[in-house]
């Protein structure tokens, strides 16, 4: 057997968990550090425990259980984390009703990220264990049930109304507009632009105001309603 072949056969699967419930987390940590071919480099409570961490720094998969997500703090982690470790792979667990409380911003920073699903954690825990055998071979899972709840929340936000006011906007302004739609933070279009962050938040400000709308959340909704956002980032 040729030597690169014997170090992958050999190559062990290394996954970081997060999640705010310690038992589930314990729970996860153990079964998944004794599976064959599993190594658990860490786990913690929150994505901001997480990132003051060494341990997910060496990790192949992320799981992260969706309620560390509440409170909108994982967002520019999520950017971060991208330019941190462009190969890891994300496992998101959680309920159908879960599933829903990710936010529309947060859609563009997840799949800039190898997100590869979505797993109810109200099974067996064994499935966790399966799904991250199928992952390192570079499949995506999800259960059928989150599948039809996403898509049906994304054909409502395809059809999201908004006046026709793109005239209203500068050349820069609708630039920086589809940025923010991709999930980039303030810092990353300041630098892809080459402007300072106090002028990248003046724009946004300038654009709620000419849109009429209030979040950041209702600006990525505009663009992608206006399809300003492209397919890939290629």
């Amino acid at each position: 057997m040729p030597i690169e072949v014997r170090k992958m056969a050999n190559a062990r699967t290394k996954v970081y968990i997060v999640a705010p419930f310690e038992p589930l987390r314990v729970g996860l940590a153990n079964t998944v550090s004794t599976a064959p071919g599993m190594e658990v480099t860490g786990a913690s409570g929150s994505l901001l425990e997480m990132a003051q961490s060494e341990g997910y720094r060496r990790a192949d998969v992320l799981v992260i259980d969706v309620q560390s997500l509440n409170g909108g703090a994982g967002d520019e982690i999520y950017s971060r984390l991208k330019e941190w470790l462009p190969e890891l792979r994300v496992l998101f667990l959680g309920s159908p009703q879960e599933a829903l409380t990710i936010s529309f911003e947060s859609i563009p920073l997840l799949m800039r990220l190898n997100t590869v699903g979505f797993l109810l954690k109200d099974g067996a825990i064994d499935r966790i264990v399966q799904a991250l055998r199928l992952i390192t071979t570079g499949a995506f899972v999800c259960e059928t049930d989150v599948i039809k709840r996403i898509l049906t929340r994304l054909t409502q936000w395809a059809s999201y109304s908004l006046t026709d006011s793109m005239d209203q906007l500068s050349e820069r302004e609708t630039e920086v507009l589809g940025l923010v739609a991709q999930g980039r933070s303030n810092k990353e279009i300041a630098r892809d632009l080459f402007l300072s962050e106090g002028t990248v938040k003046a724009h946004i400000s300038h654009i709620m105001g000419k849109l009429n709308l209030e979040r950041r959340t209702e600006l990525v909704r505009y663009a992608l309603a206006k399809r300003l956002v492209p397919l890939t980032d290629e």
